[in-house]
């Protein structure tokens, strides 16, 4: 009896979409590592309400492991200035993602400093992306 192999599965790949984006609303060129990063600053510069942003401008810092009491840094994408002298401190991030141990810990960091500095800290997802008509 012979033998037959299975077609190899063709590896489809992952590599982030990255590159540098240049925008009137932003001091520094951003450094962009995803599509979503990207399409979400795009949205910002179109966005009437927002003044200006900056991109990873805060480094946060988080204990990734209590039993050791191991230090990180975490550094949200977007800090957003609006129109009216609001604030906003934003992270794309996936969906499914979102529970992921180090993002919760990550995102409670986030939250304690934004309340410190009196502005919002928000996730925007694939979902919230969708939304706005980024996403298909």
């Amino acid at each position: 009896m012979k033998k037959t192999k299975k077609p190899r599965r063709k590896r489809v790949s992952r590599k982030a979409k990255r590159g540098v984006h240049h925008s009137v609303k932003c001091e520094l060129p951003i450094n962009y590592r995803s599509g979503w990063e990207l399409a979400y600053a795009k949205w910002l510069d179109a966005c009437p309400s927002v003044l200006s942003y900056r991109y990873e401008p805060y480094a946060v810092g988080y204990v990734s492991n209590v039993r050791t009491g191991k230090l990180r840094k975490y550094y949200p994408d977007f800090e957003v200035t609006y129109t009216d002298g609001t604030k906003a401190l934003i992270e794309v991030k996936p969906k499914k993602k979102m529970t992921l141990a180090r993002n919760v810990k990550k995102f409670a960091a986030a939250g304690a400093f934004c309340k410190k500095q009196g502005i919002d800290f928000r996730v925007v997802t694939e979902v919230d992306l969708k939304a706005l008509g980024l996403l298909r």
